[in-house]
């Protein structure tokens, strides 16, 4: 019997490793990234409660949801909708306020008290005269007969209004036996705006004007 026993090879090869998985390199732009986006949603949310900033926080924190999903940038735009909204309209409402002011202070300046004055002087003592008045916001006429003169009648009248009384009229007849002069004389607000004298028995005298705020033009 025989055997072959061979020796072993010389110089054999040995297998090679197999390498593993390369090792993940955790690098830092995760955390960079959520860290601006903390910071960015920290101002959109402090600027969300200020006027007028708040108009843009809601896109500062629209740019924190990009940069990282937090919920800071989410609150942000949120209250700087809501803020912006109620700040809006809370700024309307001053402005309406305040030209609803002005125009009530402006109409107010405008209305005064007026006075008119109605004078016939003269020497009769049977004279006949007329005016105009204003009462309600009605235009009317009253008379006087028999009247010595001087006669004298004094109105207080609104002016700058929508019922203004802007026609003013005094009219003043001698009697039969009052041969003398007589004139008549109308002042609105301390301004004569008419006058007029005339003599002789049953002589008359016209006084008329009109116009706005106590400025008047004469007829």
């Amino acid at each position: 019997m025989s055997s072959s026993n061979q020796p072993p090879a010389q110089n054999q090869p040995y297998p090679l490793p197999v390498p593993g998985p390369a090792p993940v390199k955790t690098g830092k732009r995760g955390n960079g990234l959520g860290i601006a986006a903390l910071i960015v949603g920290g101002f959109a949310l402090v600027g969300a409660f200020i006027p007028i900033l708040n108009y843009i926080a809601g896109f500062v924190g629209l740019v924190g949801l990009v940069l990282g999903s937090t919920i800071v940038s989410a609150i942000a735009i949120v209250l700087s909708i809501i803020l912006a909204i109620t700040y809006t309209a809370g700024f309307a409402g001053l402005v309406s306020d305040a030209v609803k002011t002005t125009k009530a202070e402006s109409s107010a300046a405008a209305i005064k008290e007026v006075s008119v004055v109605y004078e016939v002087n003269g020497t009769a003592t049977d004279a006949s005269i007329v005016y105009s008045t204003y009462t309600a916001g009605t235009n009317g006429t009253e008379q006087a007969t028999g009247q010595a003169l001087p006669f004298i009648k004094e109105l207080t009248v609104t002016a700058g209004s929508d019922t203004d009384f802007t026609a003013f009229s005094l009219i003043a007849t001698n009697g039969a036996e009052d041969t003398g002069s007589v004139s008549c004389k109308i002042t609105v607000d301390g301004d004569v705006v008419a006058e007029q004298t005339s003599t002789g028995a049953y002589a008359s005298v016209s006084c008329s004007a009109s116009g706005v705020d106590g400025l008047t033009e004469n007829k």
